[in-house]
């Protein structure tokens, strides 16, 4: 089985400074909500076109966040699920995204208020602790993440044999040119010139 190279693992800067922006919209802009709407004394007119307006954000970023996870199942999960790095706490992240999902689309379409409020619970407690669970598996992603000398070797190693190690020319090159020559050995040979 190959193994990925760990830089495919790692995400890059633009996807990784977008996930923390909208994973801090979605967090603030829920946070948000939930104070106009539980703590509020008496919502007035202000109040209320706020928590409608942190309701609108907490919508668009569910709709980003969805495409954003979708993207990391596509790389970054698949890559380090195959690694083995990091696979319970990725569980538990992936894992708090779809009770997140699974919630949000209820708080939507459920049926009964009992039903509703139960899930507006869930929502909630799994929302606020999203980002505790966001700076652990940075934190376990960094303590398991290979030291440069085991990437190395691993990177060499992923290559295999023929591609580390110059094979020895068998024929003179201008006679690889040549009628009778062969063109793989002129290619090993000068390092696939074409």
């Amino acid at each position: 089985m190959r193994h990925p190279r760990p830089d495919s693992i790692r995400l890059k800067h633009l996807q990784r400074y977008f996930l923390y922006a909208v994973v801090a919209l979605l967090f603030f802009s829920g946070v948000a909500w939930t104070y106009w709407n539980y703590l509020a004394v008496s919502p007035r007119d202000f109040e209320t076109s706020a928590k409608t307006w942190a309701m609108k954000i907490h919508g668009a970023a569910a709709m980003a966040i969805l495409v954003l996870i979708g993207m990391l199942l596509n790389g970054h999960v698949r890559f380090a699920w195959r690694a083995a790095r990091n696979r319970a706490n990725g569980s538990v992240f992936l894992s708090a995204f779809g009770i997140l999902t699974i919630t949000g689309y209820g708080l939507y379409y459920a049926g009964g208020e009992r039903l509703r409020a139960w899930t507006s619970w869930i929502h909630l407690a799994v929302g606020l602790a999203l980002p505790i669970l966001l700076l652990i598996h940075i934190f376990l992603g960094r303590r398991t993440r290979p030291s440069a000398k085991s990437r190395t070797r691993s990177r060499l190693s992923s290559q295999g044999a023929a591609d580390r190690q110059p094979k020895p020319i068998t024929t003179s090159p201008n006679r690889a040119l040549g009628e009778g020559g062969d063109s793989a050995e002129f290619q090993v040979a000068h390092r696939r010139v074409l």
